[in-house]
């Protein structure tokens, strides 16, 4: 029954909670739908006033560029510049005067040497490289005047048609740049800013950086690394001179410069080949760092245009604080997932996560997070409604649901004492039958020896006619007490007559040698409204409990006395005693500590039961105080009548 009952209550529980699950998600769904939408709207008004095409291109101009690279219509990597193989012809042309120079530190006739190289040399290339040696001789021999003058002249003198030239005549400048410094010569200042503009010459204007790779500047080429390599010399030299606009302007410059050389460099480790040609918008490349690319073709060439991602921040700056007047927090996303600008939100599921809506972004995507919005609350209070109407429904539920276990319980618990019942009975009720039966046979087979062993026999046969119809007595009284059809006569009675009468039921039972009963009965005691007969049956079942838990020599004391104006009646023992959970439980009906069919004790376990449904009806008290072997004290409290 319990089992069905809980099957009852759970399968309506179910339902309640998947149908409140499914109004909450609805509910939900619904105000979702409806931000979705707002926002999404609002994700496309801004990207068209925000992010338009032509800011786009702005923004992805030569100027704001970090690096690129530029290869021809043969698929040839144009820039950056890789290093020159500087070997020139002639064999062991230079061999001689480097022996002179370094070897035998003779710098007169290696400078010797150096001049006849020039004068019979066949290319450009070798007779520069002899010229400038000719002026690492003249340093060495520190006629640094002389040095500066053949520099320059060395400088002016070539063209700048072979790319080896070029090469050699970036050295001769850095070799001037470092002797004039050295001299604090007047046009050292002319010579550092001819110097920056020879290696950005390739450069062309600050507006328009991509012309290093256009072909008409090819004349201007010079290898990237040795390009890096003058600019850091030009910001060391500027560096010990008091500072002018136009020098500071070309520092500011030179950083830039130098960084978009490196990144190109790094670049053209990566893709050596034009493998990016078929990717469209700004794409994401594969490189350590976060780099974006994007293609653009020029005069038959084709750039890869590459910018940092944190130079890239100040693109949305305007759509990014158009979506924050929403409100709400967005961050944008590239194609491989990599976080652009706006607010990276960890652990948090976005309320929306959308295309980009631009045409320069493919794969790029927008998450955006919301928080206490008006539907939000809306939806909170909505949610709270249901939850608290079928929490209500479910306590409801569960509490008659307990009610109705607690009635289950109940009748299981009786149904169980009711069996305890009938086996405490038959066994209680065939014990004196089969011993009255045993006497009987015996009596009348003749089985005894002479007059006084059949009295004897009879004796014994009475005092199990008399436990029996105590037993039985104590069933009818428990019947009338569960059909609450036993009545009382309660009218002024003398204590000490329930007291006798008492002593007059046990007295035969109690006449043994090893029992030692006592009675103290007060003179003058206060009547009390009592019934008698009652009253009787109160004192034989504390008395006979008492003689029945104690074991060897008995000593049972029975006192009736009167105090404050209520008359007590006590029954104190030596026996067995109890502890403090069983003298919770011994008035509760079929309740006995031993509760085997071996147990030493008869009975039933009613007769506290009946005690305290009769002390119950008189409006008396009960009071028991017991020690486990040391025996128990039963004390009734009934007030004195007026």
């Amino acid at each position: 029954m319990i089992l069905l009952l809980i099957v009852a209550v759970i399968l309506p529980t179910v339902c309640l909670l998947w149908f409140m699950t499914q109004a909450v998600k609805n509910e939900r769904l619904a105000i979702r739908q409806k931000l979705v939408g707002i926002y999404k709207n609002r994700l496309e008004t801004s990207a068209r006033e925000k992010l338009p095409d032509d800011w786009i291109g702005l923004n992805t101009s030569t100027p704001s560029t970090d690096g690129f690279l530029v290869f021809d219509s043969n698929n040839e990597l144009t820039y950056p510049v890789v290093e020159l193989d500087e070997t020139v012809g002639g064999g062991d042309t230079f061999d001689l005067a480097s022996k002179l120079e370094y070897r035998e530190n003779d710098p007169n006739k290696a400078m010797a040497e150096y001049r006849r190289i020039a004068e019979n040399a066949d290319s450009n290339s070798l007779r520069i490289s002899a010229d400038i040696a000719k002026a690492r001789c003249l340093r060495k021999l520190n006629r640094i005047d002389g040095a500066i003058s053949h520099l320059r002249a060395v400088i002016s003198e070539y063209d700048d048609s072979d790319k080896y030239v070029r090469v050699r005549k970036c050295r001769a400048r850095l070799l001037l740049l470092e002797l004039c410094r050295q001299t604090n010569d007047d046009d050292f200042l002319k010579e550092l800013s001819d110097t920056f503009d020879y290696a950005t010459a390739g450069m062309a204007t600050d507006n328009d950086m991509v012309f290093i790779g256009r072909k008409s500047h090819t004349d201007k080429y010079i290898p990237s690394s040795l390009q890096i390599f003058m600019l850091n010399s030009f910001i060391d030299y500027a560096g010990d001179m008091k500072e002018t606009a136009s020098i500071t302007k070309k520092i500011k410059r030179a950083h830039r410069l130098i960084e978009i050389a490196n990144t190109s460099l790094m670049l053209s480790n990566r893709y050596t080949e034009p493998s990016f040609a078929l990717n469209k918008g700004i794409f994401r490349l594969d490189t350590t760092e976060q780099f974006y690319g994007k293609k653009v073709r020029m005069d038959g060439d084709l750039y890869l245009m590459a910018f940092k991602q944190g130079n890239m921040i100040n693109w949305f700056a305007g759509y990014l604080k158009d979506i924050k007047q929403l409100p709400a927090v967005c961050g944008i996303y590239d194609d491989k997932g990599g976080f652009i600008a706006g607010s990276q939100v960890t652990g948090r599921k976005p309320f929306i996560k959308a295309p980009l809506p631009s045409g320069y972004f493919p794969g790029w995507y927008v998450e955006l997070y919301i928080d206490g919005t008006a539907f939000e609350k809306a939806a909170r209070a909505q949610v709270a409604a249901y939850v608290f109407a079928a929490g209500l429904v479910i306590v409801l539920m569960l509490v008659l649901t307990g009610f109705g276990g607690s009635l289950i319980a109940r009748q299981a618990r009786l149904n169980k004492l009711k069996n305890d019942f009938i086996a405490t009975v038959t066994h209680e009720l065939k014990t004196p039958l089969s011993s009255m039966r045993v006497l009987v046979d015996t009596l009348l087979e003749g089985n005894y020896n002479d007059q006084q062993q059949a009295t004897e026999y009879l004796q014994l046969i009475s005092k199990e006619n008399l436990r029996l119809s105590r037993l039985i007595d104590n069933f009818l009284t428990f019947s009338r007490m569960e059909r609450n059809k036993q009545a009382f006569d309660i009218v002024g009675t003398d204590p000490a007559e329930i007291a006798e009468a008492a002593v007059d039921a046990v007295q035969t039972k109690f006449n043994h040698e090893n029992c030692r009963f006592s009675v103290k009965i007060d003179d003058n005691l206060p009547s009390i409204m009592a019934d008698k007969d009652a009253m009787v049956t109160v004192l034989v079942n504390l008395l006979d409990n008492a003689y029945k838990y104690s074991h060897g020599d008995k000593r049972i004391e029975l006192k009736v006395f009167s105090e404050n104006n209520a008359v007590y009646f006590s029954v104190a023992d030596n026996g067995i005693g109890m502890t403090g959970r069983q003298v919770k439980k011994i008035f509760d009906r079929f309740y006995q500590a031993d509760s085997s069919l071996t147990r030493r004790t008869q009975g039933a376990g009613l007769g506290l039961a009946i005690v305290k449904f009769i002390l119950d009806a008189h409006n008396a008290k009960i009071s028991v105080d017991s020690q486990p072997d040391k025996g128990s004290t039963f004390t009734v409290t009934l007030p004195a009548a007026d």
